[in-house]
């Protein structure tokens, strides 16, 4: 269900932006006339997309796993700020308003984006885990033989740990880990040591659900491995 809700929010807030944005576009070049025909067609979906916003919206951060990050309830509290403001801008023909509004929804995007307030997400250098439980720097290229964690995913075993990969985290994470659909951390920056990536596939983090129901441990454990192995 959340997986559902994550993707009906996101699907209403790019119909919602673009509306906005079309509208807008009408308004900085004076076309107000149609800026007038296009709020009078465009009201009852303005106030359709901007409940739908709110009500996924808040259902998704009462299901988030663990306390909010503060850049998560500044984003909520700006984009609650920014919808009634775009609509006042446009119903008044505010330029001012309106682009105030644009620049807070494009700021809201950057921090959604890099879960950073200041639109920098943390590039660590990748850590790896060998055999033995040393860690060490991961290497840049995963499919070379001297990568320790590969050594630990070969044949069948990797081949099955890669389905398992496409079937319950690529759809957010992406199948090269860059994705990030809903706020999904990026695999290919993340410096979460393998522990940590065990305990989040088995119990959810956030808006990702556990699988420790549905996976063995050893595939918990298999999957935490394969998702370092997407690092540069």
């Amino acid at each position: 269900m959340t997986t559902a809700f994550l993707h009906t929010h996101v699907l209403v807030v790019i119909l919602f932006l673009l509306l906005f944005l079309g509208k807008a576009f009408l308004l900085f070049f004076n076309r107000h006339d149609a800026l007038n025909k296009a709020r009078s067609s465009t009201k009852m979906l303005d106030i359709v997309f901007g409940g739908l916003i709110l009500i996924t919206g808040g259902f998704l951060a009462f299901r988030y796993n663990g306390p909010l990050p503060s850049w998560l309830l500044i984003k909520i509290g700006l984009v609650l700020a920014a919808i009634p403001l775009a609509i006042v801008g446009l119903k008044r023909h505010s330029k001012v308003l309106a682009a105030v509004s644009v620049l807070i929804f494009g700021y809201v995007y950057g921090v959604a984006e890099t879960k950073s307030l200041k639109m920098r997400p943390d590039r660590g250098e990748a850590v790896a885990v060998s055999p033995n439980g040393a860690i060490g720097t991961a290497s840049p290229d995963p499919e070379k033989a001297s990568n320790p964690i590969l050594h630990q995913l070969e044949g069948t075993q990797l081949e099955n740990t890669k389905a398992i990969y496409t079937a319950l985290c690529a759809n957010c994470h992406g199948a090269d880990g860059q994705k990030g659909t809903g706020g999904a951390v990026n695999l290919q920056q993340s410096t979460l040591s393998v522990a940590d990536r065990r305990e989040i596939i088995a119990r959810g983090r956030g808006l990702m659900p556990g699988f420790g129901s549905q996976l063995s441990e050893q595939e918990v454990e298999t999957l935490a491995l394969y998702s370092t192995l997407l690092k540069k």
